[in-house]
């Protein structure tokens, strides 16, 4: 999949991001590489590979049970302000 100097101004208009005219082509062409690279690996016979969720099996997670704290000025900003307002970040699909 080769992406084009269209593709970056898009995403980075998405992201809010400035890139300058000279550095849209040299972005286009390493994003190209690396989406070649992953269709490249999405290639590979992974069927005798079993699946796994974590590699290291005698690792013991620091787990602690969930519990319920009030946060100081939370129930406070909720009976104060109806709605919070944030700024738009993306204008255009």
């Amino acid at each position: 999949m080769k992406i084009t100097e269209a593709d970056v101004e898009y995403v980075a208009k998405l992201a809010n991001l400035e890139v300058a005219e000279d550095e849209k082509r040299e972005l286009a062409e390493q994003l190209t590489r690396i989406v070649s690279y992953v269709e490249q690996l999405n290639k590979l016979d992974v069927s005798t590979v079993e699946p796994t969720t974590q590699i290291l099996e005698d690792l013991k997670h620091a787990v602690r049970d969930d519990r319920v704290a009030a946060r100081a000025g939370s129930s406070e900003a909720g009976k104060t302000v109806k709605h919070f307002k944030v700024p738009k970040v993306i204008t255009e699909r």
